[in-house]
């Protein structure tokens, strides 16, 4: 479990989401409105699936050009994958 959701389970109260966070959501959102396994995107973005992982769980560092295959792969412009 990562620190962030320890604190929250001990009662404390919940941060706001990062914008990490926030991408993966929006990615994942996306994807489904898509009708799109994670298996399926990150295949046709040629990104590694541990990453491609961490991206929608808002645990990863996402390079630009990874945003433009998604995109691409989603059929959407990479300003729509920005939260």
């Amino acid at each position: 479990m990562h620190d962030r959701d320890q604190k929250w389970a001990r009662g404390a109260a919940r941060p706001s989401p990062t914008p990490a966070e926030l991408l993966g959501r929006r990615i994942a959102a996306l994807r489904g409105d898509a009708g799109l396994s994670q298996e399926k995107v990150f295949l046709a973005a040629d990104i590694p699936r541990a990453t491609y992982q961490r991206i929608e769980m808002g645990r990863a560092d996402v390079r630009y050009s990874q945003l433009i295959r998604i995109a691409a792969v989603l059929r959407c412009h990479v300003r729509d994958l920005l939260p």
